[in-house]
This record gives structure tokens, sequence and C-alpha cells, in this order.
């Protein structure tokens, strides 16, 4: 690894604090980068300016003398009013550079006095007093301050005692104003907003700072470098920065826990300390080479493990390289949830059985470990004697088994339970619980749930699994391979990623459901056609993102609640990489398909979010048999099937009032003569011309 370039900028800034110099620490690399020393700096200076009384000094264009270096050897020393006839108004950041001072006065011709502290150097210092009638500056007790008392400017290295309470009303803590002083104890008040860089550095003693409080919004460069005693640090909720080796060979520091809002750690922040993990918030964007699991020489931590959100920068820091630098990390991750997990499991007294481990907790036998390399494992109903109750989180992760059967009496199912080589898993009907919103989502192999018979609260049916009395479907399996799924009447919701991820299915039909989860058809990659029912009331956020198959969808006028990208969109790499390079806006690499269409009514909510999205959307149609028909022509059609159907019922009223006319009975005859066979068949002639007569009519 090529120190000399990794560690230049945290060598300059060792320099430069120890060197009491004016100059800004380097806050990135300073590779090949010429260092000047605070000796060559001092030297300089030693050709410059007058020398009077034992001061060296300068005058400015106005008349007036600035104290650049001493040469007396007292112990306690006066500046004077004037040198060389010329008030003394200022003193410059070198005027006492290693000097062997243990007291010094000021006088009140004073106005300035550098910000990047004249002092920091005099080790012996004890005592620092200022005149009354100064207009700018004060001391009490042998502290620098500004006259309004909002800076500390100084505190004497050497100072008596061991504890020091900053008093309330200070603002700002200058630069290197407790440098190398032998306190054990700082109390900060919560008015302080600012402490300067190596403001606390070399404070060998120090063991505890707590600035939660305080408004701290930045840790200065190496505030606190070289404190080798300083086991505990709270940070303030409004420290969004921690600079370069702000904390680097605090040797005793174990953990700490960083500031919920922190955006920003620099190089060697923490390299030197006896931290072993560190838990980086999210909201961190940018760590610095060698931040974190470095030791004071810049070698790598062996075991240092890092804590954070999966995708954030600190996992990105976990294996960040620099190959100009040789620098390569290689940290193990841990996301939040895996490292409580964890350290609760090492909390259990568990006890072994067979090929499983289990744990009584609160009284309950939970299995929390299974090590059985049987392709189909039945777990046992007892162990030792004792019901199994549960199973404890991550119990079968890593168990490579493709069927699992629980037993009977089993009430609860812990997290992260299942790993992705399980297809077929059976659950008792007496379960009561299984934690988490997704509990199979990362089950990429499962083809069947089932569900044996019992009181408790899952069911099943044809390998999906839903609650008790069918109303919500809880997982779909992700390698059920049916191309089309019906949801049974009773079915009213359909739970968060319950069909994530299958890519067999086609077709779905949700007739009665009224609620439809988050991400719950996410990625279902040949999903075509969705049938919904007027009933729908709302559809959860990402509900069908990245459905690259399905092409349209018809929302009805009950639904209110519609979620962020639940339509048409998918994640667009290329717009990813615009956004890392900065030639994109947007605020995330979702994208919509330009060939969607939602149909539903004008100012419903379907057709505000498509227009808000900017979806086509087509208003004014009907669903029949699934596909969408214009209202107007629907009209039209009924219109002209109506009209039919009217002159159908014309004709065949028509026709049946001259039936009825050729039925109608015959007059009475008044004859009682018999009727012939010729009488007969002359009626009969008559009838058949009357009747073609009224069809001519």
């Amino acid at each position: 690894m090529k120190d000399h370039k990794k560690t230049a900028a945290l060598l300059a800034g060792l320099l430069l604090c120890l060197g009491n110099t004016a100059a800004p620490v380097m806050s990135g690399y300073a590779a090949d980068t010429e260092v000047t020393t605070a000796a060559s700096e001092a030297a300089s200076d030693e050709e410059e300016g007058e020398e009077d009384a034992g001061f060296r000094y300068t005058v400015d264009s106005d008349g007036n003398a600035t104290v650049i270096g001493c040469t007396l050897g007292e112990l306690e020393i006066t500046i004077p009013d004037t040198l060389g006839g010329k008030p003394v108004t200022e003193i410059a950041t070198r005027a006492f550079l290693r000097s062997r001072i243990q007291k010094i006065s000021i006088p009140a011709s004073v106005e300035y006095i550098s910000t990047d502290d004249p002092f920091s150097s005099c080790v012996a210092l004890t005592e620092i007093n200022v005149s009354p009638d100064n207009k700018n500056y004060t001391s009490k007790d042998g502290v620098l301050y500004s006259k309004d008392m909002k800076v500390l400017a100084h505190y004497p290295a050497s100072k008596e005692g061991t504890s020091y309470d900053v008093p309330d009303g200070v603002e700002e803590i200058g630069i290197a104003a407790f440098a190398e002083s032998s306190l054990k104890k700082i109390t900060v008040p919560d008015s302080v907003k600012t402490i300067g860089r190596h403001s606390f550095s070399f404070c060998a003693f120090l063991e505890a700072i707590d600035m939660s409080g305080t408004k701290i919004e930045n840790i200065d460069v190496m505030a606190f470098a070289g404190c080798e005693s300083l086991t505990s640090v709270k940070f303030s909720d409004s420290t969004k920065e921690i600079a370069l080796a702000a904390f680097m060979d605090c040797k005793k520091l174990e953990e700490v826990e960083l500031p919920p809002e922190l955006e920003y750690v620099g190089q060697n922040a923490f390299a030197g300390t006896a931290m072993m993990k560190v838990r980086i918030p999210e909201s961190v964007t940018n760590i610095g080479y060698s931040a974190f699991g470095y030791d004071s020489n810049n070698n790598i931590v062996e075991g240092f493990t890092i804590i954070g959100t999966p995708g954030s920068a600190a996992q990105t820091y976990c294996t960040d390289s620099d190959s100009e630098y040789d620098y390569q990390n290689n940290f193990e991750f841990k996301s939040e949830q895996a490292a409580a997990d964890e350290e609760e499991y090492n909390n259990l007294e568990t006890k072994a059985f067979e090929d499983y481990e289990y744990a009584m907790i609160d009284g309950k036998l939970y299995i929390t470990f299974c090590v059985s390399m049987d392709d189909v494992i039945k777990v046992p109903a007892e162990m030792d004697g004792i019901p199994v109750y549960g199973l404890y989180k991550n119990a079968f992760i890593t168990n490579e088994a493709s069927e699992i059967i629980l037993p009977d009496g089993l009430k609860e199912i812990g997290l992260n339970m299942f790993s992705s080589s399980l297809k077929k898993l059976t659950i008792p009907g007496s379960c009561e619980n299984i934690d988490g919103d997704e509990p199979f989502v990362d089950c990429a192999a499962l083809e069947e749930i089932t569900v044996t018979d019992g009181d408790g609260a899952f069911s099943s049916q044809d390998g999906v699994l839903y609650d008790h009395d069918k109303k919500t479907v809880y997982a779909y399996p992700r390698a059920k391979q049916d191309k089309t799924y019906k949801a049974p009447s009773s079915v009213e919701e359909i739970w968060v990623s319950a069909f994530c991820g299958n890519s067999y299915i086609e077709e779905v039909d949700l007739t009665n459901v009224r609620v439809v989860g988050n991400y719950a058809f996410e990625t279902c990659s040949k999903l075509s056609s969705v049938k919904f029912s007027d009933k729908l009331e709302q559809v959860g956020m990402n509900s069908f993102f990245d459905c690259q198959s399905l092409k349209s969808v018809r929302l009805g006028n009950n639904l209110s609640v519609l979620g962020d990208y639940s339509f048409a969109y998918y994640y667009n790499q290329a717009l990813e990489g615009q956004i890392a390079n900065g030639t994109s806006d947007a605020e995330n690499p979702y994208t919509t398909y330009e060939d969607f269409t939602i149909y539903a009514d004008e100012g419903s909510t379907g057709y505000k979010y498509a227009k808000a999205c900017g979806i086509n959307v087509v208003t004014n149609t009907y669903g029949i048999g699934g596909v969408n028909v214009h209202k107007g022509f629907l009209i039209t059609v009924i219109s002209i099937i109506g009209a039919a159907i009217l002159a159908l019922i014309g004709m065949f009223i028509g026709k049946s009032v001259k039936k009825k006319k050729a039925s109608k009975p015959a007059a009475k005859k008044t004859s009682s003569k018999p009727e012939t066979d010729d009488d007969a068949s002359g009626k009969e002639e008559k009838e058949e011309a009357d009747d073609e007569a009224d069809e001519d009519n």
C-alpha cells in the first residue's frame, strides 16, 4: 500500500496542529504534496519584523504592532502596550511557538488574537490574564475568552485540576482550545454550536465527552485525535459531519453511536481506535478512505464489521477500492435487522436435540436451528418431552431441504425462516402467527404451501396460503407454475408481496377483492391480464411494479387509494447510470412503459393517477368480456339491437292477432238439419278462402 500518499494529509494535519500554524488542514489525500514543517515556518518568521523588549513584531500600514515572536526566557511574561513606540494591537499565530511560559498577561491594547491559537503549543502554560480594560477579550480563572464569553479561545494545557465545566453561554470552542490539556473530564454546555479543529486533540487523560445536548453540526479536523484515554463519546443529533482524523488514535474507544442525521465521515476519522464494529446511519452518503476498520498504521483490522442499510454508503464502503492508492476494503456487512437478530440469538441459552437446537423463551420451546441434511424434514412435535411451540427467527434459513413438514401443535413461525431451496411446506392447522409482512418472498423455489385442518389463523387451497376464513391471500408460491388464478369469492384482500416474483402467472381474476397490498404482484413478468371489480378500493405502492407483460388495467370509481408506482413503472438501469453521473435530475431510476393504458372514468382516482404519471388514459368505456368498448358505440349498438328486437316483437304480435281471428268460434246455426259431408267440405273451403283474404289484407 502506498502509505506515503495515503497518509500525507494526516501527517500534514498533525504537524500543523503541533506546529501552531494558521494554514488550513487538508481534507483529502495529499499525494506527492510537500509538507512544510512548523520549524521551517518559524525560521522564515525569524527573518521578518523588528525586535523590542524580547518580542519580535511587525508594523502594519496603520502604524500598529503585531507580535510575531518572543525571545524571552522567563516563565511569566507580560506583553507590553507598545513595541518600538507602536501600539500592540494583534498577536499572530506563531508568536509563542513552543514557548516555555507558564503565565502570560495581555494588555488592553490588543484588539485581535489569531483564531489559530497562538498558545496551543505552550504546554507549560497554567494561566492567561487579560486587562479588564480590554474591549475584545477577557479571562476567567486563567482561561481566555472573547469579551462576550461566547468563544472559549484557550484553556492552558497545564492548568491545575482534572475537570472543567465550560460556562453556559459559550457558543464556540476555538481551534486547539483544549489541545494537550491534562483534563479527565470536560463538560460541554448545550449552548455550544461550534468546535474548532484540534480543539481537544491529544488530551491524553480525557475519558469521556458528551455533546448530546448541543447543536454542533461539524466535528472538525482532528478535534479529538490522540485522546488515548477516551472511552465514551456522545454526539449531538445535529451533527452532520465528522471530519478528517477526528478521533484518530483514540486507542481505548471501543464503541460509538453515530448521530442519526450524519452525512459525512472523513478520512481516518476513527482509525487507530479499539472499535471492531460500527453502525453507520443510512443518512451517511460519503465515507473517506480508512475512516473505519484501520489501525494507526493504515492496516486493515481483521474481523471489522459494518452495520447499516443495504445499498447505502455503509455497504459500499465495505468493498470500496482505489487502484491508484492500492486501497481495497474487505469488511463484513450486516443489515441492522441481521445484527439485532444475532445479538438477540447470542443472548439465548440453547440446548441440542438430535438435528436441532432449541431454547426456552418465556417458558415455551422454540426451535432455534436445524442442521438436518435430509431432503424431506419432518419436524418432531416434542423435544426432551416438551411440546414445540414455535420456530425462532432464521431457524431453517441455512437448511437446503426441498420439503419441510411442521408438527401439529406448532403456534408460531418466526421471521426470515426458510431458504431458497424449499419447494413444499406443510403448516399445521394449529399455527396462529407467521412473523413478517413478506415471510415467503425470498423462497424462490417454493411451489406449494399446505395447511392441515385446525382452528388456527391459516388455511390453504391449491397450494396457496390464506387466512382461516379465506378473506386474505397471504402467499402465492413464487415457483407455482399455474398460468391463471381466480380468487375464491370470499377473498377481499391480497397481502403484501403475496404474488411477488412469480414468473409463471399470466392471468388473475380478483372479482371480489377490495384491497391489493404493497408489492403484491411486483416483477410478475408474464402477468398480462388482471380483472378487477367495481369493489376495488385500494391498490398499494409498487403493487404491479415491473410487470412487463401487463399493458392495461381497468379501474373502477370505488378506488380511492392508489399507491406510488403501482402501475406501468419499471426499473430503468440506464436512468440509474444517469442519476449516478449527475446527468439526470430524476429522484429514482423508475420509468413508465410507453404502451401502457389505464381505462378509467374522468375524475376518478385511476384517471388522476394516469394524468399525474403521464400514462395513457382512456375514458367513457365499458369492459365486456375482456374487451374495452366505448360507451357511445355501445349505446349505438344497444339502440340498433333494441330496434331490431322491437321489430321482431311487432311481427310476432301481428301474427298472433291473425291466428286469434282465424280461431274465432262460428255463429250458432238455427237449422237443426244434420251437416252432410258435402256441407262440411264446402265449409272448409270457405274458411281457407277467408284466411287467404285476411293475409292479403
